[in-house]
Formats: structure tokens, C-alpha cells, sequence
């Protein structure tokens, strides 16, 4: 089902109907935003309307002792005690740690770091809202506070499976430390689990795949399933799913298909185990919003999640805090965003096998050109954009001048909607959001048949 230009509600860059709530309503395509109807754990369907609220920013507060406090800092991946504070509700012993990679080490970030909640890490009953995970992002160098949720309805628009998020603001408590400190405005991206694949696809049982921070190449490297989760302090890889049967023979089976299969074959066989049309949608969105940051570029921040019912692989989108051409690799600038090559996505970064793979077949090529029409005259086209980008904006201000633990400046964030941070000539520069979308739709339609 492709979504029409019309009917672009409250902020959702391209999506039909009522996204301000990111509810799981009837209304929106099972694939990317679901119906809501389970967890695939037994829970009741979690409220998405009051997880994911786009009307307003609720505030959550963290509270930690000082000796978990100092747990924490010491092992910031590690899950240490504390109680999430929302609206009128506590919830107590739950796990709480840092995330992230350069978004936690940089030292932009200050003392603004990412945060996931884990409700049943000691305790296996509690819910919140029937969802076991929250994650808090911090807007890594993005001054705008928004890439990663413009990101995410543009993946949505595209008819990509897209985690759901909001805006909150976030207060930590720690005695002696803080107290209900206001940490500023971060966004609440749902997470990719059981529940997610419930709420998508007819099964959530299969199992799901992960690309290391290290980056995962999708080579072949033999029978071995070693080869693909080692070393194991930055494995390529990590198997997030059915964890405990250890079995990898499907996602083994993909990489040998994907890299070993001849030419002439190579359509009919990859077709049997990956939904290539998915991928291409994939493909337009990340190729309109130059995010490199991905399996385009660097070789990450995606999943592979095995779908049981059709068994075919499906790629699913994550991390897109910087989107619009905010992750350039060697030899790259901003100016390389804007005209970032449709059919060289990578802009020469070297070999990719999954693009490279799949825009190597003249049919998909088609139907990627299709798609991305599709994009720059629907959902990402200026209008529809500016309009939605405008409405995040006005909403969160507010809340965004209060934000002291933000790495930009207030005028940083105004100024990165309508214009280039710090200049509009620095190769290095931070991409204006509104300009990106005019010059990146120019630039894709002229290359375009």
C-alpha cells in the first residue's frame, strides 16, 4: 500500500492519517506502524497512544541512588537499579543504563547521554504501558532535536517498517547530585523486539539480527557461525532473538545466497530469502535523506529480522539521528550530500554487497526509481516537509530554550531549520533542514529518468 500526498497529518512526514499519536489504529499500513493487537510475548497490545504521545512532550524523571549512580558511570552499558516517574505513575527496580556509541563518548555530549530502560530486568512482571523497553536518545549533533523523528516518519512514508517515537522531556534525580534536574528534550524511539514484530508482521518468533557497531559488511565468511559474533567485545553482529538456541543458520544461509550465488541466478535466488522490494523501499528513503550512517555507508545501524511466515529476511531501520546528510565518510562534505548519487548511494565509499547486489539487477533499479519518485512528489516533497518540520519545531521550542544540557546553542537550533550550522560554506557544516529537503529533492529529480 503506498501512502498518497494527501492527508499529511500533524508531523508525519508522508504517513495518512493521525501519526501525532503513533497509534496502532486500523488506519495505518500493519507494516510500518502495526494495528497494535499484540506483543508477541502474551501481554496485552501495548497503549502506543500514551507510549508515543506527538501532541505534547510528557516528562519522564529517573531517579537513581548515588552508589548506583556511581555503578553506572563506571559501567555505562551496564543495567544498574533505579525508578522511572511518569504522570502520576512510579515504577520501581527497574534496569537503567547508558546508549549509544559516539552519541555516549563524544565529548560534545557533556553530561547529555542516551538512556535505555529495561522494566523487567529484575523484575520479569513489570510493564510499562505493555512495552518491556524504552530508549532515550540524545540528538547526537543534530541542533535541530528532530532528525532522528523526521527520519523515522520519511522511512515510514516510504512504506519501511519505522519504530514510532515522541518527544519528552527528561528529569534526573540522584541525592547529592541532582535534584529533578531538568536534562532537556530527548526522543523516545521504539524499540525493535517481539513486541514490534507483533505489532507488523503475522508471527514475531523469528529471529532477529543486529549490526555491530563495528559495522556488518554482510560478506560471507563460511559455515562457522564464530566467524559472524566474534571478537565478542564488537562483534560484526549480535543475535538478538532466541538467543539461547544460538542457531544462525538462517542468517548464514542469507550472507551465502547474497554473495555467492552467480549473476544469472542472482535474482531468482536472493528473491527466496530477502523481501528485495521491502529493501528498495529502504533504499529510497535512506538514499532521499543521505544517511550514510547506515549499510550505504559505514555498515550499520540496521537489523535483519527473520520473517517465519514468508521466510525471507526483512531490513528493518535504526539509529537516524543523522539524517539529512549528517554522516559523511572519508573524502566526503556536506556538499556531497546534497547531490549524493542515487545510484551510487555509498558516494563511493567502496563495496557495499547489499546495494551493490540488489541495484545491480535492472528490474529492482526500476522499481527503485519508482520509489524514489514517488518520495520527492509525496511524502518528502517541500511542501509536505516544511509544513511538518515547522509544527515539531513549534512544538518543542519551548522546552528546547529551557534544555541547558544540550550541546547548541538556542540560536543553533533555530537557525539549523531554515539554514546551515555554522556556515553555508563549511565543508563540515551541520545541514539546515528545510534547505536539505529543496536541494536534495532538486538533485534527486534530475537525476531521475
Amino acid at each position: 500500500m503506498k501512502f498518497p500526498r494527501i492527508a499529511l497529518v500533524l508531523l508525519a512526514v508522508g504517513c495518512l492519517v493521525a501519526i501525532s499519536n503513533c497509534g496502532g489504529g486500523g488506519s495505518h499500513n500493519k507494516l510500518i506502524f502495526g494495528t497494535g493487537t499484540g506483543t508477541g510475548t502474551g501481554d496485552p497490545p501495548p497503549d502506543y497512544a500514551v507510549i508515543y504521545n506527538r501532541n505534547t512532550l510528557d516528562e519522564y524523571e529517573l531517579i537513581f541512588t548515588a552508589p548506583n549512580w556511581q555503578t553506572l558511570k563506571g559501567n555505562p552499558f551496564e543495567y544498574v537499579p533505579g525508578i522511572l516517574k511518569f504522570k502520576t505513575e512510579t515504577y520501581s527496580n527497574v534496569g537503567i543504563r547508558f546508549k549509544g556509541n559516539s552519541s555516549y563518548f563524544a565529548p560534545m555530549t557533556g553530561n547529555k547521554k542516551s538512556f535505555k530502560i529495561h522494566f523487567n530486568e529484575y523484575d520479569p512482571n513489570i510493564r510499562f504501558h505493555g512495552l518491556k523497553k524504552l530508549n532515550f536518545h540524545n540528538s547526537f549533533k543534530d541542533p535541530s532535536l528532530m532528525r532522528e523523528m523526521v527520519g523515522y516518519d520519511v522511512f515510514a512514508a516510504a512504506n519501511c517498517p519505522a519504530s514510532r517515537t515522541s518527544h519528552i522531556k527528561l528529569y534526573l534525580t540522584i541525592p547529592g547530585v541532582y535534584t529533578r534536574e531538568y536534562f532537556g528534550v530527548y526522543i523516545s524511539v521504539e524499540q525493535v523486539n517481539k513486541a514490534y514484530f507483533a505489532d507488523r508482521f503475522p508471527e514475531s518468533d523469528g529471529n532477529l539480527y543486529k549490526a555491530g557497531q563495528s559495522g556488518g559488511n554482510l560478506r560471507y565468511l563460511g559455515a562457522d557461525k564464530s566467524a559472524y559474533k566474534t571478537p565478542i567485545n564488537d562483534p560484526p553482529y549480535e543475535k538478538k532473538t532466541n538467543e539461547l538456541v544460538d542457531d544462525w543458520t538462517d542468517f548464514i544461509h542469507f550472507l551465502d545466497v547474497l554473495n555467492n550465488t552467480p549473476a544469472p541466478n542472482f535474482k531468482t535466488e536472493i528473491e527466496k530469502v530477502f523481501n528485495v522490494d521491502g529493501f528498495l523501499d529502504y533504499m529510497a528513503a535512506n538514499t532521499v535523506l543521505s544517511n550514510l550512517d547506515s549499510i550505504t555507508g559505514r555498515q550499520c545501524n540496521f537489523y535483519l529480522y527473520h520473517n517465519m511466515v514468508t521466510d525471507k529476511f526483512e531490513f528493518l531501520p535504526w539509529d537516524l539521528n543523522e539524517v539529512f546528510g549528517n554522516f559523511h565518510c572519508p573524502g566526503q562534505d556536506a556538499n556531497t550530500m546534497l547531490t549524493l548519487n542515487i545510484y551510487d548511494p555509498t558516494g563511493g565509499a567502496g563495496p557495499h554487497v547489499l546495494p551493490d547486489g540488489i541495484l545491480g539487477v535492472p528490474e529492482y533499479v526500476a522499481s527503485y526509481e519508482g520509489k524514489l519518485r514517488a518520495l520527492i512528489d509525496g511524502g518528502f516533497a517541500p511542501t509536505p516537509m516544511h509544513s511538518d518540520i515547522d509544527g515539531i519545531y513549534n512544538r518543542i521550542k519551548a522546552d528546547v530554550y529551557l534544555d541547558t544540557h544540550k550541546p547548541y546553542t538556542n540560536n543553533d537550533f533555530d537557525r539549523n531549520i531554515y539554514e546551515d550550522i555554522p556556515n553555508s560554506v563549511d565543508p563540515k557544516r551541520v545541514l539546515g533542514l528545510k534547505p536539505f529537503v529543496t536541494d536534495r529533492v532538486a538533485s534527486v529529480d534530475t537525476q531521475l529518468p
